[in-house]
């Protein structure tokens, strides 16, 4: 996917990271607005978008040394803000791409609403619930341990690879376990039909729409850039995979810590991300420089990555 710059009154900076395959169209960083990015993307030409949006907590997120200014804590500005980019990442998907939208519980039921408008309600495909033991604790109600990721789908026929996304099954279910040529083998009788369920251990399952093994980022964790709300590399490779095959492009409108465009570096796909302030971008480039000159050593470079700054200036 190779996105040419608009002009504007002000030429934006670019720069260029290279990792031994200038032959190839490079991936984008964006500084500037998410908007008038996602507007710029051909249509069609997207595969999937994972975006992780302000909460709308109304507060400053600080991190290790690195902050931003959240949104204001009001539902109904945070979808007027939102639908635009909604809309315009509804154009930039292929028929079999998909949209996945982070959120926790201040705004997630008013963009849901928001989302039924902009793709219609019969693209819906999941709510996903990840769900976390990190965190405060309430003494007036139920610690909230969950964001809610929704996923809605292009058009009717979209991309899903369950084979991609499995996970290990788990022991001291309702099934029973028994031998088939020495493997393990979970297995369950209908009582009304008296059919047989068997699924080989060693296979694995297509998880649920509640995610309980991929936990939150702690302080020590080395994959830790310090910037707040940064979300960790399992969460987003999972979506990706589920959606994604290499070769195609994923995007970011709020690129934050750079966490979907490390992830489809290493797994192949293209990208483009975009986040408004500066800080991030540096927190972005850092690592995709990083990851990139790993991944060229061990044979396998990326393309190169154009970094295009002060583009709305």
């Amino acid at each position: 996917m190779e996105i040419e710059p608009t002009p504007h009154r002000v030429p934006p900076r670019l720069e260029r990271l290279e990792f031994g395959r200038a032959d190839r169209v490079p991936d984008r960083i964006v500084c500037g607005d998410a908007v008038e990015e996602a507007s710029r993307i051909e249509e069609g030409a997207l595969d999937a978008i994972y975006i992780d949006p302000p909460f709308g907590t109304g507060i400053v997120r600080q991190g290790r040394g690195l902050r931003y200014a959240d949104r204001a804590d009001d539902p109904e500005a945070f979808v007027t803000w939102l639908t635009p980019l909604l809309e315009h990442s509804r154009r930039a998907l292929a028929s079999h791409g998909s949209l996945f939208v982070h959120l926790d519980y201040r705004a997630v039921h008013y963009v849901k609403v928001a989302l039924d408008r902009v793709f219609g309600r019969e693209q819906f495909v999941n709510e996903i619930v990840w769900c976390y033991a990190v965190g405060g604790k309430s003494r007036r109600g139920f610690g909230r341990k969950h964001d809610t990721i929704l996923w809605y789908a292009r058009g009717l026929d979209w991309a899903f690879y369950p084979d991609a996304v499995r996970v290990p099954r788990r022991g001291g279910s309702h099934m029973r376990v028994v031998l088939d040529g020495g493997a393990p083998v979970q297995e369950k009788t209908d009582r009304k039909t008296g059919r047989v369920y068997r699924y080989p251990v060693a296979d694995g399952k297509v998880p649920e729409d509640w995610w309980i093994d991929v936990e939150t980022l702690n302080h020590s964790d080395r994959e830790r850039t310090g910037w707040p709300s940064q979300k960790p590399e399992r969460l987003v490779e999972r979506i990706l995979k589920a959606v994604t095959v290499p070769g195609n492009h994923v995007a970011d409108w709020f690129a934050g810590s750079g966490t979907t465009a490390a992830v489809a570096q290493r797994l192949g796909r293209r990208f483009v991300t975009v986040d408004r302030e500066p800080q991030a971008i540096d927190v972005c480039v850092a690592r995709l420089a990083e990851q990139g000159r790993a991944l060229a050593q061990d044979g396998t470079p990326p393309p190169p990555i154009v970094v295009a700054r002060d583009v709305h200036a």
